[in-house]
Formats: C-alpha cells, sequence, structure tokens
C-alpha cells in the first residue's frame, strides 16, 4: 500500500503523463490480451488499485484523477446512497473519439472501491458514455451492509499537478549561439602538463597450451548400438 510519503515522492516526479502511453496500453494492448474480459477485468484492476492508494476524501479523488491523467472527475448528482460522477476532460474526448471501444471500467473500479472505503458500506460502480465528450459513472452504495476491514491510513493529497515541477525536453546549446558561455581567452598560452612517461606492465608468462580434445556433439558421431555391443564382448 502506498503510504503518504511515498505518494509525495511518486508525484514529484518530474515526468509528466503521456496520452500515447495510456491509449497503447489500456486501448489496444489490454484488449487484445484479456479480450471479451477486458471490462469485467479492468474494473477489478480498478478496485486493486484503488487499495494501493487509500484517498481520503471525494476531493483527494477528483485530483487523483487529474494526475493519473483519468480525466476531470466531478459529482454531478446525489440521491440517498447513489451517486452520479462526471468524467470529461480532453483525454476522455481523445480515447472515445479514436477508439471502438474505449474503456472506462478501470475508473468505475477505482471509484467504487474509494467511496466503499470512505463511507465504510459495499459500494459498485458502473462507467457509461453519454457522448462524445462525456462518461457517466453510476455509483451505488449500500449502507445496509457495512465492509469489515482494518481502516487504512488515508493519504491526503497535498500535491497539487500545478506544482509538480514540469521539466521540458531542451535540446542542445549550440556553444556559438550560447550568450552565457565563457568565451575562451587566446591571449594567455595554455600550459599542458608535463609529459609522464608511462611505466611498463609486468609481463605475465602465458599458461602453457593445452591440447584440446575433440569431442563428439553430432548424432552421427556416436556409436551404434551394435558397437556398443561389440565393445562389451
Amino acid at each position: 500500500m502506498v503510504t503518504q510519503s511515498r505518494y509525495e515522492q511518486l508525484a514529484q516526479n518530474p515526468q509528466t503523463t503521456s496520452y500515447l502511453t495510456q491509449a497503447t496500453l489500456r486501448d489496444i494492448l489490454l484488449p487484445l490480451i484479456l479480450g471479451t474480459e477486458n471490462d469485467a477485468i479492468s474494473y477489478w484492476a480498478g478496485k486493486q488499485l484503488a487499495l494501493q492508494f487509500p484517498l481520503a476524501s471525494r476531493e483527494d479523488l477528483s485530483r487523483f484523477f487529474v494526475q493519473m491523467n483519468f480525466g476531470d472527475l466531478r459529482l454531478k448528482k446525489q440521491k440517498k446512497e447513489q451517486f452520479f460522477f462526471e468524467l470529461t476532460g480532453p483525454v476522455v474526448v481523445a480515447r472515445i473519439a479514436d477508439f471502438e471501444t474505449p474503456d472506462f471500467q478501470l475508473e468505475a473500479g477505482f471509484i467504487a472501491q474509494s467511496m466503499e472505503q470512505q463511507l465504510q458500506h459495499v459500494t459498485e460502480a458502473k462507467a457509461t458514455i453519454e457522448n462524445k465528450k462525456t462518461v457517466t459513472i453510476f455509483v451505488q452504495t449500500d449502507s445496509n451492509a457495512p465492509i469489515e476491514s482494518e481502516p487504512m491510513a488515508a493519504i491526503h493529497l497535498t500535491t497539487d499537478l500545478a506544482q509538480v515541477a514540469i521539466v521540458p525536453n531542451q535540446p542542445a546549446t549550440n556553444p556559438k549561439n550560447d550568450q552565457s558561455a565563457v568565451p575562451f581567452d587566446r591571449s594567455e598560452p595554455v600550459q599542458e602538463p608535463p609529459f609522464v612517461p608511462e611505466a611498463d606492465e609486468p609481463k605475465i608468462p602465458l599458461p602453457p597450451e593445452t591440447t584440446t580434445h575433440n569431442t563428439r556433439t553430432r548424432v552421427t558421431d556416436l556409436p551404434s548400438r551394435r558397437e556398443m555391443h561389440r565393445k562389451h564382448k
């Protein structure tokens, strides 16, 4: 399970998430491997991931989605024990446009497990693509079915995505165009270090050559059963 200190260490990594990486793994590779079980296993994987990141609140849940590049998550409506989340954002629009059946069950499983840990009641969820820009995640919890598990140390997402240092890929600088480079002063002669001859390494006598014996490595070189029988006589 990821602790608070471990989360902050991961969140401060300057590398940013890539749409190409997520789309390749989630919408190309995993469907090829899992086939018709992709939705069910993705939902289960989302729950397992939420167990590793026990978030403290729904606000942390929305912030985590942004950091993971899942999209912008917000609670649209709540009715007794039912919650309607709306998942939007550029990554959601791109995945819906680029793939026929993009998978959002991973997000649904993550939300279900996170809400279950926060409410301490059995909770399930389901993701549905409403249109080309929005995914609705319906969450159903049951207050009559409390969970029996040990309390986990919740993670508070104190690190916003904007606070994470992003290091852009900088091209190699040309010394001719680099104004910060110190100019080379040719007025002073360059003093080369004195030449020190290298000491001769001691010669180590080579071991005497040994004669290698040819071994039978092919099936045709092996003796036949008749020849082996003659040798035993």
